[in-house]
Parts: C-alpha cells; sequence; structure tokens
C-alpha cells in the first residue's frame, strides 16, 4: 500500500508542478482536484466565492469533531530571460499533491468513522487573500479543528524530520500618503513641504520600540514624491511601511503607534494624512492539544526523534486567518523535505522522498481525530 501511495503522490506532483497558475487562477489546479474528489468519493463543492477554491468533505452524520485539513494551490510568478513565467517554487505543488493523495487513501481505507473531514484547497496564499475569500464565502463555516503542512527548505530541517507547529509572525503593509502645500522653491515660507513631514514620520517609526523578548519590526521601506521638478516645494509623498511581529499584541500596539506619528506629526507641519491601505495576515495562534497531535502523528510516521520541536518563522501565512476567525484548534506542521536553493527562488528544488511522508501524516492525524 505504501509503495501504492508513494508512486501515486509522486505522479499527482509531477501533474502539479507542470502547470504552475497565479493565484485566484488556479483553474487547472483547482479543476482536476475537484474532478479526482468527486472521482474518489466525496461531497465537493469548486469554484468557492465565484474563485478557484475547492473543499472536498466526508460527513459521517455521527457526532464528532469538524476537521479540516488546508493545502494551498498557487504558484509564483517570474521574469526569466524577458519573459514572464509561472513556477512553483513555495511547494504548493508539492501540498496540493500531499492531501489530495491522503483523500484517496483516506476514503479507500475508510479511515473517518465519527464527526466531519473537509479537505481545503486553498487559491493565493501567496497573495495573503485566498483564505479569507473562502471564510467569507461561508465554505469553512463549522470547522472546529484545523492543520496546515508546509515543506521546508534546508535551513529549516532536513528530510525524514518535521516540527509539529510552525509559529509564523504578523506581517503588514500600510501605505499612506502626506499632503502639504505646494509653492515656489524661492519662497518656501508660502508652502508646506510635505518632504520635512515625511522625514520627521520615518524618524519617528524608527524610534518604535517594544518588548525586547518578542521578535518584531517597523520600518519605512518606500518614499515616493510624484514629478521630476526640483525647484518646488512638494505637497505630496507617499509612504509605505513593512511592520512584522511574532505576535499579534505587538503587532496592534505599533500600528497604534504608527497611527499617532502620522497624526500628530503631520499636523505638527502643517500638514495632513492619508491612509491608502493597510493589510496583512495575523500571528499564528496554535492550541496545544493540536501541537501534541501533530507531534504523535510525526513521531509515528518519521519515527522517534524526527521532531525538531517548535519552530519560529518571520514569514506570513493566511492560513492562521481561519484559525482567528473560526475560533477553532489548529496546529501547523513544517515538513523537511530539503527545498534548495531555498523557497521563492526561482530553481527552487525539493526531495520527492518527502512527499509520501507528509501523506501519511495526513492520514495519521484523521486516525487520531475522526478515526
Amino acid at each position: 500500500m505504501k509503495t501504492e501511495l508513494k508512486q501515486y503522490v509522486e505522479e499527482m506532483y509531477d501533474i502539479f508542478h507542470n502547470i504552475p497558475e497565479k493565484g485566484m487562477e488556479e483553474y487547472k489546479t483547482s479543476a482536476f482536484v475537484a474532478e479526482k474528489l468527486r472521482e474518489y468519493g466525496y461531497d465537493v463543492t469548486d469554484h468557492i466565492g465565484g474563485k478557484t477554491g475547492v473543499t472536498g468533505v466526508i460527513d459521517t452524520g455521527i457526532e464528532g469533531h469538524v476537521l479540516g485539513l488546508r493545502a494551498d494551490m498557487d504558484a509564483l510568478e517570474y521574469v526569466i530571460d524577458g519573459q514572464k513565467v509561472m513556477r512553483h517554487t513555495c511547494g504548493h505543488d508539492a501540498h496540493t499533491s500531499m492531501l489530495l493523495t491522503a483523500a484517496k487513501a483516506i476514503w479507500e481505507q475508510e479511515i473517518v468513522k465519527t464527526g466531519k473531514l473537509v479537505l481545503i484547497f486553498q487559491p493565493a496564499e501567496e497573495k495573503l487573500n485566498g483564505a479569507l475569500s473562502m471564510i467569507d464565502a461561508g465554505a469553512l463555516d463549522g470547522i472546529t479543528h484545523l492543520f496546515g503542512m508546509h515543506v521546508r527548505p534546508v535551513d529549516d530541517t532536513c528530510i525524514g524530520r518535521a516540527t509539529p507547529d510552525m509559529w509564523h509572525s504578523a506581517s503588514c503593509v500600510m501605505t499612506c500618503r502626506i499632503k502639504g502645500v505646494q509653492a515656489h522653491g524661492a519662497r518656501p515660507q508660502l508652502g508646506v513641504n510635505a518632504v520635512d513631514a515625511a522625514a520627521a514620520v520615518v524618524n519617528a517609526i524608527n524610534a518604535i520600540k517594544e518588548k525586547p523578548d518578542v521578535g518584531h519590526s517597523i520600518k519605512v521601506t518606500n518614499i515616493t514624491v510624484g514629478g521630476d521638478t526640483y525647484n518646488a516645494i512638494p505637497d505630496d509623498v507617499f509612504i509605505a511601511l513593512d511592520i512584522r511581529s511574532q505576535t499579534n499584541p505587538v503587532m496592534e500596539s505599533m500600528i497604534k503607534k504608527a497611527d499617532r506619528i502620522f497624526e500628530h506629526i503631520t499636523k505638527a507641519y502643517g500638514a495632513s494624512y492619508e491612509l491608502i491601505s493597510r493589510h496583512g495576515v495575523p500571528a499564528a495562534e496554535y492550541d496545544e492539544e493540536m501541537v501534541k497531535v501533530a507531534e504523535r502523528s510525526i513521531l509515528h510516521v518519521l519515527g522517534e526523534g524526527a521532531s525538531i520541536g517548535t519552530l519560529y518563522n518571520p514569514g506570513g501565512e493566511d492560513f492562521h486567518y481561519i484559525t482567528q476567525r473560526l475560533k477553532c484548534k489548529s496546529s501547523y506542521i513544517g515538513l523537511g523535505a530539503d527545498a534548495a536553493p531555498g523557497l521563492h527562488h526561482k530553481d527552487m528544488q525539493l526531495n520527492k522522498e518527502a512527499l509520501i511522508y507528509g501523506v501519511e501524516i495526513w492520514m495519521d492525524i484523521v486516525a487520531q481525530i475522526l478515526g
């Protein structure tokens, strides 16, 4: 059985690897997933929210937990030799193939005995809006327990090892516009220099400090003054901030401080500001019971000593919107796959031997919770 599953998951991986698609445009991928789930016997919903999300459900009708397992499907866009190309360089082809293969085995082996299993094939993780599209469509309502899984690069862990709880950071991009009053460069007293106000804002942003035991950063990453006129007092400056934190409370604190800085400094300079956008993802918040479930599955599949314990990751993940909005218990597994040179590198490759491990971990988690 394991040999057959290993061959099957690698076949699935090759298929998905060769049809990389942009977030919210995973048309071939989602259609293939939906077709296979129906073939296995699942109750399938596709085109979720008018997009490309897919769910496959087994509902026993017997009282129990509602378990969600989530895989993302989108690829990344690059410009290579002057041409735009899509490539699976973050391992989402692996995630989709592992969960789809697990779906086949879970159905055939009748692993689900109680409650309900919801397999989530999510679009647009890279755009950080795919999870929200499925939540807003009501496709994930009722989930009480939730797991995600992501292949890891060599600098995190090696093949044959895994973390039961990978803690992503909260991340946010904030964009604003500072408005001054334009004037001739020879008569600056008649204007309000938006660049002066922007410079003061940058210095104040750099002075923001939070708890030293929580990893965090806030910094200005873009300042743009429109036009190419250099002998006039500028009245319009665009500013972008990148904000990151290992915890949600620290993220909220930095955002509040940034808001106050923009409000009070621009006012002190006689200028004003406009918030253009603020978007990002929350930090991980896991349930200890779910971490233990993931740990047991890792050890059962990979053997004693295979768990590397907790892993902190400075990157963001829209998976955590699901936990936050649905108030469900969750954890997120990082599976060693020898991915190199690194995730999102245009030439990233992983070791396909890791795929069967992901399949077996999914099966074991279902057996623990719904078996």
